[in-house]
């Protein structure tokens, strides 16, 4: 295979040119690992999403995502891109206003996804896996530094930490702060080598608004993705951050949080994150979302002895 369908989708928004765009291949059974690094390098957004027959008789197919320089385990915003354009093209039996639940292979496990429908437009909740927190293991002037901010512009509530997978959750007092970072993709990447921490959401919950329960940016400058507009796989886990330093209403057993990302890089989106709760440990966790197709064509991994010359 030579040339192959490829569409580019921006995801969580309905409004193209916004949220957070993801390359797409719909069939790419026949790619190799290395062809399916080279389009996702060629295609040059935060992650493309290649769709392929499953190896597990258990699930309905198979996700692998890749940055422009690497494979990675998990990504939200292709997911819900590949989602739609698998609906968008009538694939795996995806029927307008036809909820359908799939169970999807990754290198992250297998995965929940449910399309259903809103407006004839499809509506992706993609499950995640329960990540644990643990205290930033190093000085906090050397995050500070990283990610351009005084200390004093720290959350007083709560203190940095990361998770098991790598992403480092620095909560911020104000969205003034958010605004204004400088960060340090260098040193960032420095702190990977030394921690293996891959990702940086700064946050904060100062948001002025009531309907949207945090701000976020994303800085991930060893998976070659300098600052993600939406970040599915940052937000999701925001929400058992919260619930892990007692910042929600422990008595409640369901909880639907919005997250907003994106806007100072001029491409707006949200991220609805449901979280259920049982005997006192988070249960289930989801993210979702709409998207749009903005770029459909095709794209060759190989030319021909004609083309050669």
């Amino acid at each position: 295979m030579s040339s192959i369908p490829i569409k580019q989708i921006d995801a969580f928004t309905r409004k193209p040119f916004a949220g957070n765009p993801a390359g797409v291949v719909t069939n790419a059974d026949h790619l190799s690992s290395t062809d399916m690094q080279r389009i996702a390098s060629e295609m040059a957004v935060s992650e493309t999403a290649f769709v392929l027959k499953p190896t597990s008789e258990s699930c309905d197919l198979r996700l692998r995502w890749f940055t422009p320089t690497r494979e990675v385990d998990l990504c939200g915003h292709a997911t819900i891109a590949a989602f739609h354009a698998l609906a968008e093209e009538g694939l795996f039996g995806l029927t307008v206003d036809e909820p359908q639940s799939f169970n999807v292979e990754t290198r992250s496990g297998v995965l929940a996804v449910d399309v259903e429908w809103k407006d004839l437009q499809p509506y992706i909740k993609m499950g995640l896996p329960i990540p644990k927190f643990f205290p930033f293991p190093d000085d906090y002037s050397l995050l500070c530094a990283a990610i351009g901010v005084a200390e004093v512009e720290l959350s007083k509530k709560v203190k940095p930490q990361i998770t098991q997978d790598g992403y480092c959750f620095i909560p911020l007092a104000s969205y003034e702060s958010l605004k204004t970072i400088e960060p340090n993709l260098m040193l960032m990447r420095k702190i990977n080598e030394r921690h293996a921490i891959t990702g940086f959401a700064v946050v904060t919950t100062d948001t002025g608004e009531y309907d949207i329960d945090w701000h976020m940016r994303f800085f991930a400058p060893s998976l070659g993705v300098q600052e993600d507009p939406v970040t599915g796989s940052a937000n999701g886990p925001m929400a058992v951050f919260l619930w892990h330093n007692n910042l929600v209403d422990r008595n409640k057993k369901f909880f639907s949080f919005k997250g907003y990302q994106g806007y100072l890089m001029n491409r707006p989106g949200y991220v609805t994150v449901n979280m259920a709760v049982k005997d006192n440990e988070v249960t289930m966790l989801q993210i979702a979302g709409q998207a749009v197709t903005v770029l459909e064509g095709s794209i060759r991994t190989h030319l021909n002895i004609a083309e050669k010359l």
